[in-house]
């Protein structure tokens, strides 16, 4: 029963994210950042967190379909979705779509980019709880991470 209870944050991290995340966040510890914000995409909630799969992470890419986090021209943050990927002379242009209507915006370039994202939650005293157990163990009790940078 202990070992059930003792698990539940790490549980719901799992539920919210998917286990794949959850894992490679002890592999990659630096690679994902969550971010409270005041609305949630496609949701009612008001208020709630984000979880951003960094530009960092050495297996990140953006295909058509994801959801990015992207600093705008005018210092503004936004999450949109990309519709259009466009490589022209090595260099990549992101076309994206609002989530709530068919505004075509673009391009933006990678060095934009804050990463994509892989998850969202309500702000709950619970999910709240479960993310600061998740992120003291990825940065505090890692072994994982121990293990791989040595």
């Amino acid at each position: 029963m202990f070992f059930i209870i003792a698990n539940l944050p790490f549980l719901t991290i799992t539920h919210l994210f998917g286990i794949e995340t959850f894992l490679d966040s002890f592999r990659n510890p630096d690679s994902y950042q969550c971010i409270k914000t005041d609305k949630i995409p496609s949701s009612n909630a008001h208020g709630g967190f984000i979880l951003v799969k960094k530009a960092v992470h050495q297996n990140y890419s953006i295909r058509e379909r994801d959801t990015i986090l992207y600093y705008t021209t005018h210092d503004t943050i936004q999450q949109k979705v990309v519709y259009k990927i466009v490589s022209q002379n090595g260099v990549k242009r992101y076309y994206t779509i609002s989530s709530n209507n068919d505004d075509l915006t673009g391009p933006i370039y990678d060095h934009q980019i804050i990463g994509k994202i892989k998850g969202w939650g309500e702000n709950t005293v619970w999910n709240s709880l479960c993310i600061h157990i998740w992120d003291f163990s990825i940065e505090s009790l890692n072994v994982i991470a121990l293990f791989s940078a040595s």
